[in-house]
């Protein structure tokens, strides 16, 4: 007997991001990113709870994901050429203003764009930054 097609799961589509959500970072974003599809994981499930900004993102370039932070210091941080992030720098910080620029942001996420920059996202701008 086959399965009505309203009973069946959706699997959402896989896409070439990897994320590494900071702490900071609302959980609605994760659930969102995960719902859509993407590789997310945060740092507290790696139990890295506390782990300086040079931790964070020596464990997201092995890892090889997109450090996604609220934490505007790590634009003061001396990043490698495989190094990836994003800061999100919209205000007020809360869902409701978050999850909608960052999901328009990802319709024009490029990997080429993080290769030379990091990225920071403002309500109605995105701004590329070469790494120092």
């Amino acid at each position: 007997m086959h399965e009505s097609l309203s009973r069946k799961k959706v699997v959402p589509v896989s896409h070439n991001f990897r994320f590494l959500l900071d702490e900071n970072v609302s959980n609605n974003l994760k659930k969102n990113l995960i719902l859509n599809g993407y590789d997310v994981i945060t740092i507290q499930d790696l139990n890295k709870r506390g782990a300086k900004n040079s931790e964070l993102m020596e464990l997201a370039r092995i890892e090889k994901r997109i450090l996604i932070t609220y934490d505007k210091d790590f634009a003061f941080f001396k990043h490698k050429i495989d190094n990836y992030l994003i800061i999100i720098d919209v205000h007020p910080l809360i869902d409701e203003n978050v999850l909608p620029v960052f999901q328009n942001f990802l319709k024009s996420l490029n990997l080429n764009d993080l290769k030379d920059n990091f990225i920071t996202l403002k309500k109605d701008e995105i701004i590329f930054k070469k790494k120092k």
